[in-house]
């Protein structure tokens, strides 16, 4: 009898810190969701194709080579390219860092190393949610898409891509934020998507 008593608070012990860990996380937090612009801007970037849980690996291999040149900081997004019922080992991503705050020397190093893509000004859904650690990549999306997908079905509108901005490489980031352009055509992507292979 003992056993199964302390079987039970044990359980009851890791039920209430997950709860209380994923309220840390942020995931009783509401998603508020805004009309904002994006852009533009310049990034020079990596490109990813597979399944988004194996993509720290690429992000890796792209900052090596970033430093390789005498780049030590990076004001890193993401662009990913395809919808969520996508196969997984089809789904296209775009590392980027920003080329604002490079000095004329380090543009030209990175130029000669990796492809660059100017976004244009766009309009359109925005939101943010609280970075806390690396599980953040993870719990953030299904919290803020789902929310975004509300808009767009109720106005009938219709997105190109998705954005996700995380910030700094080498200073400690608050938030990740996420923007889907609304009005914006494909074609304005297809430098990008002809990148793949």
């Amino acid at each position: 009898m003992n056993k199964l008593k302390y079987i039970g608070i044990a359980l009851a012990t890791l039920i209430l810190l997950g709860i209380v860990f994923y309220g840390y996380m942020g995931g009783y937090q509401q998603v508020t969701v805004s009309r904002d612009s994006f852009g533009p801007t310049e990034i020079y970037y990596s490109l990813h194709k597979g399944a988004y849980k194996d993509i720290g690996t690429s992000w890796e291999k792209f900052q090596k080579d970033w430093e390789s040149v005498g780049i030590n900081e990076c004001d890193s997004l993401a662009i990913y390219l395809d919808g969520p019922n996508t196969e997984p080992e089809k789904l296209r991503s775009v590392l980027g860092c920003r080329l604002d705050g490079l000095t004329i020397d380090q543009r030209k190093l990175v130029t000669e190393k990796f492809k660059t893509f100017a976004l244009p000004k766009m309009n359109g859904l925005a939101a943010s949610f609280p970075f806390k650690n690396f599980l953040s990549y993870f719990l953030a999306p299904n919290k803020v898409y789902p929310k975004f997908q509300e808009i767009l079905i109720a106005e009938s509108a219709e997105t190109s891509v998705a954005i996700e901005v995380y910030g700094s490489s080498s200073k400690s980031v608050e938030t990740i934020g996420f923007f889907m352009p609304v009005g914006v055509s494909r074609l304005v992507f297809k430098p990008l998507e002809d990148a793949f292979p």
